[in-house]
């Protein structure tokens, strides 16, 4: 082969080497663009995911949250109407009824000695005492909801719904006002009978409370004919926003009336929430979120009232309420109670 021969033949494997090169290229470049591109979508995709995960959850917080928080529309809390010489409010949020597994389990606490702590509260004024009731009992102090319990106290819950404790609960409330009450002359008798317990031992479900405090107050009356008070307390479940009021700078746990209108005289159980609530307007004013009345439709309907004319459910506060704005309110109650009892 001559040498001007050889030398086109080499030109011409050169180029052909040149193409191979090129096309091997384009292929891995488009090789690349494509993973490139899968890459970028699949990303694309699981973060849109994410997102809308994480949306659909806040908007479930959000729910959550207003819903906790809602006001009924149109209803005023704190507003007596007297022409009608009643009060009416919100809905209390005691209408949950907690499974019998939720009422029992065990919860741990945020602080173990909690009696100590509720059962510590002083009076945070001379209290004078000129009036004795001598011995007698004359008010007699319980709990239907005994395990009704306050979420500052508890550990690894924040939810209403889980605001229940065999401990930390509102029997702790009803020993502050009993102490209280004592304090300015009226004897009184506190029951912290732990109703949850009982109705686990006769296979009973939460919504048969009252039947078994029934049975605690008849048991109370039989046994001591000088009581004149029957208070039962309670605390709401709605959350503190609408369960705390402020006066004089001091935040003070809300009270809240309730009677049941499913009785032939629960007009007289009506006359004394109404008293009561009055006597708070002056001395507290908006400490009482005022009066609601439930029929037989809208739950228990008697709430052992019929027992007394002097028989009230009162709540005291709700799940985040700590215990120094449950204890001024509970000395504010006693305050407004033993001026009614020795004076009205």
């Amino acid at each position: 082969m001559s040498p001007k021969l050889k030398e086109d033949e080499n030109k011409r494997k050169g180029k052909n080497r040149a193409k191979l090169f090129l096309y091997i290229a384009i292929f891995l470049f488009i090789i690349w663009a494509m993973a490139t591109i899968w890459m970028a979508t699949t990303y694309k995709l699981n973060n849109e995911s994410d997102n809308s995960d994480d949306f659909i959850k806040s908007k479930e917080t959000e729910s959550i949250t207003n819903v906790s928080n809602k006001k009924e529309p149109g209803i005023d809390l704190s507003i007596k109407d007297s022409e009608e010489g009643n009060t009416s409010g919100k809905l209390d949020g005691d209408e949950l009824e907690p499974s019998m597994e939720t009422l029992l389990k065990v919860r741990p606490l945020q602080f173990e000695n909690i009696e100590t702590i509720f059962g510590s509260m002083k009076s945070p004024q001379e209290i004078s005492d000129i009036h004795s009731t001598f011995g007698k009992e004359v008010v007699y102090i319980y709990h239907s909801h005994s395990r009704e319990s306050f979420l500052p106290y508890l550990k690894d819950t924040i939810r209403p719904e889980e605001a229940y404790h065999s401990l930390a609960n509102i029997t702790l409330v009803g020993k502050m006002l009993g102490r209280a009450m004592e304090q300015r002359g009226m004897g009184t008798q506190v029951d912290t009978t732990d109703v949850v317990q009982i109705l686990d031992s006769r296979n009973l479900d939460y919504t048969s409370s009252y039947n078994i405090s029934r049975e605690l107050v008849q048991l109370a009356q039989s046994e001591n004919k000088n009581l004149e008070y029957l208070i039962d307390i309670h605390r709401d479940s709605l959350r503190k926003e609408n369960t705390t009021a402020e006066i004089n700078g001091e935040k003070f746990a809300e009270l809240l009336f309730v009677v049941g209108t499913g009785h032939v005289d629960f007009e007289k159980n009506l006359q004394f929430a109404n008293d009561l609530h009055t006597l708070l307007e002056n001395k507290y004013p908006s400490l009482s979120k005022g009066i609601i009345q439930k029929s037989s439709n809208q739950g228990n309907g008697v709430y052992n009232q019929d027992l007394s004319p002097n028989a009230l459910i009162i709540e005291i506060g709700g799940v985040d309420n700590k215990v120094e704005e449950l204890h001024r309110s509970t000395e504010a109650l006693a305050e407004v109670l033993s001026d009614y009892y020795w004076h009205k």
